[in-house]
């Protein structure tokens, strides 16, 4: 029974451990790449106005990063909770995004991000945990 009780806590407290490395796939490894959670390409692409400007400070043009100012990877903070852990954002301008993307799509971890890092992260933290219980 400690065993089972000792799952979410252990998740939890990896994730607690790990958040740069999730704030990182989150905004460099995924937006931008331009891609979303889903790992399809962000749309609609950049106005035309807007390619002129991002080309100017010499931001790529040929996708959707996100990444004007850097405020919004700024911003972002990840959020343990006992079964679950939640990916947010703290800029003004947010509200925006989401209504042209979706908050669900902007942020959110790739399924293939999220297989590794149960594999890298996850599951030896819970193998320790459970040998630790099991010697105790």
């Amino acid at each position: 029974m400690e065993l089972k009780k000792a799952i979410n806590p252990t998740i939890e407290q990896t994730v607690n451990r790990t958040k740069p490395l999730i704030i990182d796939e989150q905004t460099n490894g995924q937006m931008f790449k331009g891609e979303d959670a889903n790992g399809k390409q962000f749309v609609p692409s950049y106005a035309l106005s807007t390619k002129v400007v991002k080309k100017k400070k010499g931001q790529p043009t040929n996708r959707v990063t996100l990444k004007d100012t850097g405020d919004l990877y700024d911003s972002i903070k990840v959020e343990a909770k006992t079964t679950e852990f939640i990916i947010s954002a703290n800029v003004e301008y947010f509200k925006y995004l989401v209504t042209k993307y979706d908050q669900n799509i902007i942020l959110g971890l790739q399924e293939d991000f999220l297989e590794q890092y149960t594999k890298q992260a996850i599951l030896p933290n819970l193998k320790r945990k459970w040998i630790q219980i099991i010697r105790s």
